[in-house]
């Protein structure tokens, strides 16, 4: 009977951490809904900010290193790496959404029917230093600009590739635009794959987020404790998805641990259980740190576990040598992105100087998310491999409106502040031509004043019939585009940039 109530025990954990992950999931998912609300009802739902890229560390760690301050204002970020010195990384397989994602697929790896691979287990192998070194490389390049920290932070990889489906499945754009966002959507389509191969794999090799978590979870008051009655039978070992049980039943690696309770669940003889304190204090006490393994500690009255025994839990001068070159890499990278010339593209109202903006934007693409019109695209390589994933004022698909109906969203909902607050007195994106031989008034003499009616500055002005454009007063908000009749528009924005115009 009390075996019985055990295994209850463990499988309503499991289910209190499924609810908690589907919980936060939807809570990432929410600022979506007024996507698919004006979808439903046919009129505009405003916007919503994520506040998932708000308690991003990582993104906050690349702010500070690339010299902008406002991250400093937020204290998400931080209280989230507070949190991990208590719950070690709980994040990771609690809260993270790309983690849930990962762990909904699992299941579907039938054939491997949750092995993992025995042997290398029992070599005492341990999961890829690798996310130390994409650390590294992504801090170090945010020194110059924080592109490449884009994109490789889970938080925005998540984000993005759900923006990605979202615009695709109700149909917000249309194909020729929809290269740039599809184009990150396989980079979340290939750590989903790689799952199939590995649990966690991304987590265990790859994940800067993690190892910045990890460097900070080492020190965990909450710990995994296993009783005098533990049978030594590996099943914990072996079905760790995140192979943090590296040689026998009794050690735990805290930095790789995401307290999924797969171990407790599993264990035949109920022996093992977490709890806060003790083995926390082994990563500074010795006296602690001597304890045998499954000895009672008298002065707490709970059994801990040895974490002398767990290698690696130092880094050697090499690996250290190794994060310092990947470092120098991010920083030696980072200027290469910026060789390729191409056209000025139309970017959203306030945003920096283009060459500014290149280093500042992260590809986030909540801006494209948040816009009312979905005038705001996802380029793939209309403005070069440079610009892949940043945000286009595409006039044809909606003009920009602000002043008009919206309050800049796309300012509030940038986490990087690579668009800066902008007056409609002052808003200047592009300026509109004419393209006369394919205008119905310049070309056929028609009675056309669609152009004239849709702007918002009074900036088209009709002149016996035909409509010019005044220089001074456009400001390339592009209704006269979107709103003309003539096919692919006889109308168009350019960039503000004298060179393009």
């Amino acid at each position: 009977m009390a075996r019985t109530k055990r295994r209850s025990g463990g499988f309503s954990d499991r289910l209190a951490r499924r609810l908690v992950q589907w919980g936060f999931l939807f809570l990432f998912l929410f600022p979506f809904l007024p996507l698919i609300y004006e979808r439903l009802a046919f009129e505009s739902a405003g916007g919503y900010t994520s506040w998932l890229l708000a308690w991003d560390p990582l993104l906050a760690l690349g702010n500070l290193l690339n010299r902008n301050l406002s991250a400093l204002i937020i204290g998400a970020p931080l209280f989230l790496l507070a949190l991990s010195l208590v719950f070690g990384r709980s994040f990771c397989g609690w809260v993270c959404p790309l983690g849930t994602m990962l762990d909904l697929v699992q299941p579907l790896a039938f054939w491997r029917r949750k092995r993992s691979s025995k042997r290398s287990r029992e070599n005492g192998t341990r999961n890829n230093r690798l996310r130390y070194l994409i650390l590294a490389l992504v801090l170090g390049g945010s020194l110059l600009s924080i592109k490449l920290l884009g994109l490789l932070d889970p938080l925005i990889i998540f984000s993005r590739a759900v923006t990605a489906a979202m615009l695709d499945l109700l149909g917000s754009r249309q194909a020729f635009e929809r290269g740039g966002l599809t184009y990150f959507s396989l980079l979340f389509i290939a750590i989903l794959v790689l799952e199939f191969w590995q649990p966690r794999f991304w987590c265990r090799h790859l994940c800067p987020q993690g190892a910045l978590l990890s460097l900070v979870s080492r020190f965990s008051l909450l710990n995994r404790r296993v009783s005098p009655a533990c049978s030594n039978c590996g099943l914990c070992k072996r079905l760790c998805p995140m192979d943090a049980i590296p040689l026998d039943e009794h050690d735990t690696d805290y930095s790789d641990c995401t307290f999924c309770l797969e171990c407790e669940s599993i264990c035949p003889v109920q022996g093992t259980s977490f709890r806060f304190g003790g083995l926390a204090l082994a990563s500074w006490h010795p006296s602690i740190r001597s304890l045998p393994s499954g000895k009672p500690d008298h002065r707490q009255g709970n059994y801990v576990a040895a974490s002398s025994a767990i290698p690696g839990r130092q880094f050697s001068r090499r690996q250290f040598l190794q994060g310092v070159g990947a470092a120098a890499a991010g920083l030696a990278i980072m200027p290469l992105t910026t060789l390729e010339k191409r056209p000025t593209p139309l970017r959203p109202p306030g945003a920096l100087p283009e060459a500014q903006f290149l280093k500042a934007c992260i590809a986030c693409q909540e801006c494209v998310r948040v816009c009312p019109t979905h005038g705001l695209q996802a380029a793939f390589l209309q403005t070069g491999a440079v610009g892949i994933g940043m945000p286009v004022l595409v006039p044809r698909l909606g003009g920009c409106a602000l002043g008009v109906s919206c309050n800049q969203l796309c300012k509030q909902v940038c986490p990087v502040a690579a668009i800066q607050p902008v007056r409609k007195q002052e808003l200047k994106i592009g300026t509109a031509r004419v393209d006369h031989a394919l205008c119905l008034a310049w070309d056929q003499g028609v009675k056309c004043l669609v152009c004239v009616e849709a702007c918002q500055y009074q900036a088209a002005i009709p002149y016996q019939g035909r409509v010019t454009v005044d220089k001074n007063k456009c400001v390339g908000c592009g209704f006269c585009e979107s709103g003309c009749p003539v096919p692919g528009s006889a109308i168009h924005v350019f960039s503000k940039d004298p060179s393009t115009v």
